[in-house]
Parts: C-alpha cells; sequence; structure tokens
C-alpha cells in the first residue's frame, strides 16, 4: 500500500514538473520549427530557430531568435516579390526583388527578440497577385 502512495504521489510531481516545464523550440505545419505553403507555381516556406550566433541573450534572459523565409518557384512567369512576417500584429520586411523560374530566393530575419507563444506568421508578397501567409510557427 506504501508503494502505491508513493508511486502516486511522484506521478503526480512529474506531472506539475512537466507542465510548469517550458517547451524546447517553435512549432509549425511542416516539421518542429518549419511550415510550408502550397502554392499554384511553388512553394513557401518559414523556419525559426534560436539565434545561436546572435553575441548576447535577451534582457532578462532567453535566446534570440532567427527566421528564414524561401519560395521555390517552379513554374509561371517573373514575379517581383517581398518576403515579411508578422508578430503581436506587427509587420516587418525585407526589400523588393525578382525571381525567375526554377528558382528559389532567400532572406534571412536574424537577432529576432520574441519573448512569448505569440504566433509568427512569414509571408510573401507578390506585386498583381497580392499577400501569400504561411503556416504560424512559435517561439515556444
Amino acid at each position: 500500500m506504501k508503494i502505491r502512495k508513493a508511486l502516486g504521489t511522484s506521478a503526480a510531481l512529474m506531472a506539475v514538473l512537466l507542465a510548469a516545464a517550458p517547451t524546447a523550440s517553435a512549432g509549425g505545419n511542416w516539421d518542429y520549427g518549419t511550415s510550408r505553403l502550397k502554392l499554384s507555381n511553388g512553394y513557401l516556406w518559414t523556419t525559426i530557430a534560436a539565434d545561436w550566433d546572435y553575441p548576447t541573450e535577451q534582457p532578462g534572459g532567453g535566446v534570440y531568435w532567427k527566421m528564414d523565409e524561401w519560395y521555390e518557384k517552379n513554374d509561371g512567369g517573373t514575379i517581383t516579390a517581398q518576403f515579411g512576417f508578422s508578430y503581436h500584429g506587427y509587420s516587418y520586411n525585407k526589400g523588393w526583388f525578382t525571381q525567375n523560374v526554377n528558382t528559389t530566393s532567400h532572406e534571412f530575419f536574424n537577432g529576432l527578440g520574441f519573448n512569448d507563444c505569440a504566433n509568427v506568421v512569414g509571408w510573401l508578397a507578390v506585386q498583381g497577385q497580392g499577400t501569400f501567409y504561411n503556416a504560424p510557427v512559435t517561439a515556444c
């Protein structure tokens, strides 16, 4: 009887500790930390990971984050586009670029100070076609 009670108490304590522990990294719809959106002429990818190359930690602790977005264009004509992401209702973007068929374009966002589990949504704006939003990833 004492063994069952000790096991029950240990299991309850372990459940509380696991519930309180932070998750290891990021979520996504394709793989751990990665989301992929199939478009009519290719695939838009968004990844998020800890930015171990960033020289400092965030105020109050924690790592900075990095995102990599890329578009694999395998059909259609030349486009003019821009990568970006949204976080807490704010949008961040990089400059416009042109892309031809059968090429891949990349953009990197480094040293990002994500400090909660809010969704980060990568996007690709294409002139004349609109903005395409990837499934969210998170820093948790």
